[in-house]
């Protein structure tokens, strides 16, 4: 800048004209400063995967596989004895519950001859309802 121009600039007579910066270079200073005092931050996604519940209705001791494979692959099951023999469903009561032992979940009974079976990913909250509940748990044990 001039002389004279820093005069009347400081009497208000003059405006100054800055040279103008380079938008793209402000920028790029931004990310830069950004990402120094943001080094420590982690981001973590908001979203969650959608988790699926399979429900299996088994006929034969041969069901209790895929019972066992849902749970090794981390997904929940629903299994539902009703129309299953009950011999049939002792059985593969010991060889799901020695399944999910083994993976470290847990397994609840949800209703009349239906059980949940789930991985330790998931977490199962259960709160009996005492007056009137059945307190059986294994119902072929009659």
């Amino acid at each position: 800048m001039k002389f004279m121009e820093k005069v009347w600039g400081s009497l208000g007579l003059f405006e100054p004209v800055e040279a103008e910066e380079d938008p793209k270079q402000k920028v790029e200073e931004l990310e830069v400063g950004k990402g120094k005092k943001n080094s420590n931050l982690v981001n973590l996604p908001t979203a969650q995967k959608q988790m699926k519940v399979m429900v299996v209705e088994p006929f034969s001791f041969d069901d209790a596989q895929h019972v066992a494979d849902h749970l090794k692959n981390r997904k929940p099951v629903v299994v539902n004895f009703e129309n299953c023999d009950k011999e049939v469903a002792k059985r593969m009561i010991d060889f799901i519950s020695g399944t999910t032992y083994a993976l470290a979940g847990s397994i609840q009974k949800i209703g009349n001859n239906i059980f949940l079976c789930a991985p330790n990913n998931v977490d199962v909250t259960y709160s009996p309802h005492e007056e009137g509940s059945d307190k059986e748990f294994l119902p072929w044990n009659k």
